[in-house]
C-alpha cells in the first residue's frame, strides 16, 4: 500500500481520464457516433460525468491531507504550487504545438465534420495568451462559459479560446479546493459551526458543480486497512452494485424529465445552480458512481489493479496534456492519412509517453516541492520554538 494513497480511488481516477480521452477523440472524429451511439455504449465516452467524479475524489482526499497539522495559509499555498506549476508547463507545450500546427484542426474539422473540431479554434499561441491563460483565465477567473464570478463573464475569455480547453475545470477545482479547506478549518473549530457551514452551501449551490467537493469531503475514503482486507458486508455491496446501476443508466441516458422539475425547483431557491438538466444528471450520475465504487469493495482489486491504477497516477498529466496532442498532431495526421483507427493509434501512442513523461518531469517534482516546503516550514517553528524554550529538552 503507498502511503497517503487510496488505491481505489487512483483507480476511479483513471477510468474517469479514459473518458474524458475518448469524448474528445470520439467528438472530433467520430461526430455522429457521439450524437447518435447506442445508449450503454456512450458511457464509454461520458467525459462530462468523468471530471465531476474528479471534483468528488478531490473532496475525499484532500480531506485526511489538509486536516493534518499547520496553517491555514500554508495548506493554501501548497495547493496552488501543486495546480499552478503543472498547468503552466501544459499551458506551455499547448502554446508550442499550436503555434507549431495553427490550422491542423480546421483542415481535420473539414473531412470528419465535427463542429466542435471547427468550432473550438483555439486561442493565438501568444506569449499574452500564454500569460493571461496562466496567471488568470484557467485558475484564478475562469472562463466565461464556466466561471463562479458571473458578473465578470462578459469580460472572461471565451472557453473555445483556450490554449487548453480542459482548464477550465481547474478554476473550480482551485475554489473546490479551498472550500474543502474552510470547511476542514471549521470543523477542527467547532463541529456546529462545520454543521452549519454544509448546510448552507447545500441551500446557497447544493446542484452546482462546487458542491461536489463538499459531498467528497463528507464521504471520506476508509481507513488504508479496510482497503487492504475488507470486502464489505452483503448489504454494503449489494448498495453499491444499486447505486452504480443507476449511475450507469443516468450516464447512459441523459436529461431525464424527472430530474428537470427538480433542477428548475432548485434553480428558482440557489444562489448558484446547475444551468442545465444535461450537467444537473451528469452530477447525479457522478455522485451515484462514486458512492456505488465506495461500497462495492468486491469491485476495489479489480479497479485499483492495472491499468486503471497505473493510468490513475498519470490522470492528472493525461488531462492536461491530451488535449493540445489531439488538436494538433493527431489532427495533422489525420489530414495526411485519413484513418480513425490510425489516428486513435497514434493518439494513444503520443499521449501516454507524453503523460509519463510529464509525470516523472513536471508533476512529481511539484509534489516533491510542495512536501520540501512543508518540510521546512515544520523544521522553521520547530527551531523557533527551540529557541524560545517551548520545547522541553530540546
Amino acid at each position: 500500500m503507498q502511503s497517503g494513497k487510496v488505491q481505489y480511488l487512483e483507480g476511479l481516477r483513471g477510468i474517469a481520464a479514459v473518458q474524458v480521452v475518448l469524448l474528445h477523440f470520439v467528438t472530433g472524429f467520430m461526430p455522429h457516433t457521439a450524437e447518435h451511439a447506442w445508449q450503454p455504449l456512450c458511457i464509454l465516452f461520458d467525459g462530462h460525468t468523468a471530471v465531476y467524479v474528479f471534483f468528488l475524489i478531490s473532496g475525499a482526499v484532500l480531506t485526511p491531507s489538509f486536516a493534518r497539522p499547520g496553517p491555514f495559509a500554508a495548506k493554501l499555498c501548497k495547493r496552488v504550487v501543486r495546480l499552478a506549476i503543472p498547468v503552466a508547463a501544459a499551458a506551455a507545450i499547448a502554446t508550442a504545438l499550436i503555434a507549431a500546427m495553427p490550422h491542423a484542426h480546421g483542415t481535420a474539422a473539414a473531412l470528419t465534420g465535427s463542429k466542435w473540431l471547427a468550432m473550438d479554434s483555439s486561442g493565438a499561441p501568444t506569449f499574452e495568451h500564454l500569460a493571461r491563460e496562466i496567471g488568470l483565465d484557467s485558475l484564478v477567473l475562469g472562463y466565461r462559459e464556466a466561471t463562479l464570478f458571473m458578473p465578470l463573464a462578459p469580460l472572461l475569455t471565451p472557453m473555445e479560446h483556450s490554449l487548453d480547453a480542459p482548464f477550465w475545470s481547474l478554476h473550480l477545482e482551485l475554489y473546490g479546493s479551498l472550500l474543502v479547506l474552510c470547511l476542514v478549518t471549521l470543523r477542527g473549530w467547532s463541529p456546529l459551526l462545520h454543521h452549519i457551514a454544509i448546510a448552507a452551501c447545500a441551500i446557497v449551490f447544493g446542484s452546482h458543480p462546487l458542491f461536489l467537493f463538499v459531498l467528497g469531503h463528507l464521504v471520506p475514503p476508509p481507513p488504508v486497512a479496510d482497503q487492504a482486507h475488507r470486502l464489505g458486508s452483503r448489504g454494503e455491496s449489494m448498495q453499491g452494485a444499486f447505486l452504480l446501476v443507476l449511475g450507469l443508466s443516468m450516464s447512459a441516458t441523459k436529461n431525464w424529465p424527472i430530474l428537470e422539475s427538480v433542477r428548475g425547483l432548485l434553480a428558482h431557491t440557489e444562489l448558484a445552480s446547475a444551468p442545465t438538466l444535461y450537467q444537473f444528471q451528469s452530477q447525479l450520475a457522478a455522485i451515484a458512481l462514486f458512492l456505488g465504487v465506495r461500497h462495492a469493495r468486491f469491485l476495489w482489486p479489480a479497479i485499483q489493479s492495472a491499468p486503471f491504477g497505473h493510468l490513475g497516477r498519470l490522470s492528472f498529466s493525461i488531462y492536461l496534456l491530451h488535449f493540445p496532442i489531439l488538436f494538433t498532431v493527431i489532427c495533422l495526421a489525420f489530414t495526411a492519412l485519413p484513418s480513425v483507427p490510425v489516428a486513435f493509434a497514434l493518439y494513444l501512442a503520443l499521449t501516454l509517453p507524453a503523460a509519463i513523461a510529464f509525470q516523472r518531469w513536471i508533476d512529481a517534482p511539484t509534489i516533491a516541492l510542495t512536501h520540501r516546503l512543508d518540510t521546512q516550514r515544520r523544521n522553521a517553528v520547530t527551531s523557533a520554538s527551540a529557541a524560545s524554550g517551548s520545547i522541553p529538552n530540546a
